[in-house]
Formats: C-alpha cells, structure tokens, sequence
C-alpha cells in the first residue's frame, strides 16, 4: 500500500502567502484611495453648500458674514462679525491641503464676495485644485490640474 500523501512545500506555501498578502495590500491601497477621492468629491459639494448658506445669511439679515481657512489645517469657517456668531464649520479630507490663496475675506450684507482663488492640494491623486470665486461670489468654480499655476 504505497500512498503518496504529500502536502504543501514550505516553498509553495510561503508562494501563496506573498501572494495572497500582496492582492490584499494591493486592494486595500486602492479603496483607501478611493475613499480619500470620494471625500474630497464631498467636501467640495459641501463647501459650495456652505458658501451659498452664507451668502444667504448675509442677505436676510443684512449683515456682514466673514469667512476664513485655518492655514495649517484647512478648516473652514463662516462667521458673522460684531457681534461674532459662528454659522458653519467644515474640515477638509485628510488628503486636501491648503496651499495658497485667500484665507480670509468678506460677504457684503448685500451677499457680495471679492473674486479670489485658493490653492489646494489633493495628496490621493497629486492634483492641485483651484477654487475660483467669481462674479461677487455668486459663481463658485471648482478645477483639478496635475501641474501648480
């Protein structure tokens, strides 16, 4: 009775273990990828929506609204002045960087904005976003470009 009962080599085995551990590393980095661009898609819809609401509140209430960028963490916040009454807040994405621009300007009691561009940076997928606000801040424009301006 000669049975041949062979397993797995310690080759084979460690074969399948690089393996098996690599697609895992792999499809892991891209859903982490993924998810990072998804919250920036999210953020950036959730701006406009907070801009807007400012300028709103600017208008109905006749009162100035302020907005700012914390430099080093990006945070956003919209404020009325005298006396201060904070209206919204919103952090960004772990992977979007403030690089540049305003990071601090008004909305006119008649909702009001001057044209100005910020800079940001999307370390999910290299790209430098510019956010453009135009026509008194009434037009809000969002645009990706692999290369800084």
């Amino acid at each position: 009775m000669n049975q041949n009962k062979r397993g797995f080599t310690l080759y084979e085995t460690l074969l399948v273990l690089v393996i098996t551990l690599s697609l895992t590393v792999l499809v892991g980095t891209q859903s982490h990828r993924q998810y990072q661009r998804m919250a920036e898609r999210a953020f950036w819809s959730t701006w406009q929506q907070m801009w807007t609401a400012g300028r709103q509140v600017a208008q109905q209430q006749r009162r100035p609204v302020a907005a700012k960028i914390n430099r080093q963490t990006g945070e956003l916040t919209l404020y009325q002045m005298a006396p201060y009454r904070e209206l919204h807040r919103l952090t960004p994405p772990k992977s979007l960087k403030w690089r540049g621009g305003a990071y601090e300007w008004g909305i006119s009691a008649t909702g009001a904005a001057p044209a100005l561009t910020i800079e940001w940076f999307s370390t999910a997928n290299h790209l430098w976003w510019y956010q453009t606000f135009q026509l008194g801040g009434a037009i809000f424009y969002v645009g990706a470009t692999s290369k800084r301006h």
